[in-house]
């Protein structure tokens, strides 16, 4: 399996493993966020952004990581192409599963695109998506900017992987 990764990172925070140990265990303030109401109005929305087009797009948010995972220096890119396989991402026809990740407890994100939409996209428009999304973050508007970021995926899928009106998303 190969695929172009995209990503788009906060500052590192300073330092060691023990500061890292210490960021996973504070309290979260995005957790409130993402109560049962607000993931059914991500999944729908996500349902609508995968129409039109060939493509599969995934979600997921950890709000922090095992400490398993701390302890093998496990980064969130890594964690986030972890979750690309684990979740079988890669798995479509033209290769053109898109995974948004974010990790909340270190303030990051990652993209990661498979190559047939990676090959397609500049990097300046995975960078520009990821830039809006931080902002929304760090303004505490996580709804919008999820949502935000869902439908420019959705719409690039749209424009280089349409599928003729009236066909469902394989």
């Amino acid at each position: 399996m190969t695929h172009n990764h995209t990503r788009n990172k906060l500052p590192e925070a300073p330092g060691n493993r023990w500061s890292r140990y210490f960021q996973h265990l504070k309290p979260n303030t995005y957790r409130a966020h993402f109560d049962a109401a607000h993931k059914a109005v991500l999944s729908a929305l996500i349902q609508t952004a995968e129409c039109g087009h060939r493509g599969e797009i995934r979600l997921v948010v950890e709000a922090k990581l095992p400490l398993r995972a701390i302890q093998k220096r496990i980064s969130p890119r890594q964690r986030a192409v972890d979750w690309f396989s684990d979740l079988r991402v890669w798995d479509t026809e033209g290769n053109t599963g898109i995974l948004l990740y974010l990790l909340l407890a270190e303030h990051k994100l990652e993209i990661v695109a498979d190559r047939g939409i990676a090959g397609k996209v500049p990097q300046q428009q995975w960078d520009a998506i990821c830039q809006q999304l931080q902002q929304d973050l760090a303004t505490e508007q996580v709804q919008q900017g999820i949502s935000t970021a869902i439908t420019q995926l959705g719409q690039l899928l749209a424009l280089h992987f349409p599928i003729e009106a009236g066909t469902e998303n394989p």
